[in-house]
């Protein structure tokens, strides 16, 4: 499986390396904290690319490991109501790209006698967060959020038609289409971002955002 993970890579090291920006003064004397920030995020291992895994859809038994997996790219927008809580929202696509196959399992040492077509993942989110600030040591800012909201699955199936396989083998509609809306969430009890200005983060925890996401922000 190919997985994006250099966001999350970069962003770790932007963290942990390269604290961008202004520090902030004192944790007991946060009275000039941004009150708005936008950022961008990548996250992997997601809700939706579970639900692929899983054959939502009724094509379980026909799809093989992705091919591409572009992770979860979110547009998220934040309102400190305080130094220490935020309320925001968030958007994103989380896309997905890979074979579907036909055969014997026995054949090959991959499960697979061939490939019989491709498929193609779409989810699309959007959510409300709230977000709780645990500490600020000066270079550092921890923190956790959760939020919830819909999820709009798409999946697609297009079947090549010089299939190698001769009958009792039928192969669906070409393409066949399924559609799906679910709601969805994200528990993110562990974030750490350096302040600043501008500033990246990384981030572990479980929903439509992965179990790990990083990306950068800008604070207003």
């Amino acid at each position: 499986m190919k997985i994006t993970l250099l966001l999350p890579i970069v962003c770790l090291l932007t963290t942990t390396l390269i604290p961008m920006g202004i520090h902030a003064q004192n944790n007991e004397h946060q009275t000039n904290y941004a009150k708005n920030e936008v950022s961008l995020c990548d996250g992997v291992v997601t809700i939706n690319e579970i639900n692929g895994w899983a054959g939502k859809g009724g094509a379980k038994g026909f799809i093989s490991q992705p091919c591409l997996y572009t992770g979860a790219a979110f547009l998220i927008y934040r309102r400190f109501l305080t130094s220490k809580f935020a309320i925001g929202v968030t958007a994103g696509l989380d896309h997905e790209r890979g074979e579907l196959s036909y055969g014997n399992p026995e054949h090959s040492a991959t499960g697979y006698d061939g490939v019989s077509g491709h498929y193609t993942v779409h989810s699309y989110t959007f959510a409300v967060e709230a977000l709780l600030v645990y500490d600020r040591d000066g270079k550092y800012l921890f923190y956790g959020y959760a939020g919830m909201g819909p999820t709009f699955y798409e999946q697609s199936y297009y079947f090549y038609t010089n299939a190698l396989y001769p009958p009792p083998v039928t192969f669906p509609t070409n393409p066949y289409d399924y559609h799906t809306v679910y709601y969805n969430a994200q528990v993110t009890p562990i974030g750490v971002r350096s302040e600043g200005t501008v500033s990246g983060y990384i981030e572990l925890g479980f929903g439509y955002k992965g179990l790990l996401s990083g990306g950068i922000l800008v604070k207003f």
